[in-house]
């Protein structure tokens, strides 16, 4: 059968899903990267506080996912554009797409060369 196939990749996955989820509880996101994720929230003008709590937690599952306790700027960039895109406000005349206007604005707070 076809599930057959993917039955021992389907465990390896589920393995390492709850090995993520027991060591979410000791993830480590160091103060300064969390200041500059309020930063790049801030400078995109993204409502609330929900941005940068959803960022926060999705680099610590990130790296949890990684099976790491530290979270890296890496682990932030690999998930800040998933969940900060849909949260920006639509300009009909901006012309860059908002999934690279998050991306630009990161890589400015962050300081990383493009």
């Amino acid at each position: 059968l076809w599930l057959d196939n993917y039955a021992e990749q389907q465990q390896e996955l589920r393995d390492r899903i709850v090995a993520a989820q027991n060591l979410l509880p000791s993830v480590e996101l160091d103060y300064n990267l969390r200041i500059k994720i309020s930063e790049v929230c801030s400078r995109l003008d993204v409502d609330g506080l929900r941005g940068d709590i959803v960022t926060n937690r999705a680099a610590k599952a990130y790296a949890a996912y990684d099976n790491r306790t530290k979270v890296t700027v890496e682990d932030i960039a690999t998930i800040i554009t998933l969940c900060l895109r849909h949260r920006l406000r639509k300009d009909p005349l901006e012309s860059i797409d908002s999934g690279d206007k998050v991306s630009k604005v990161f890589n400015e707070i962050f300081e990383i060369e493009e």
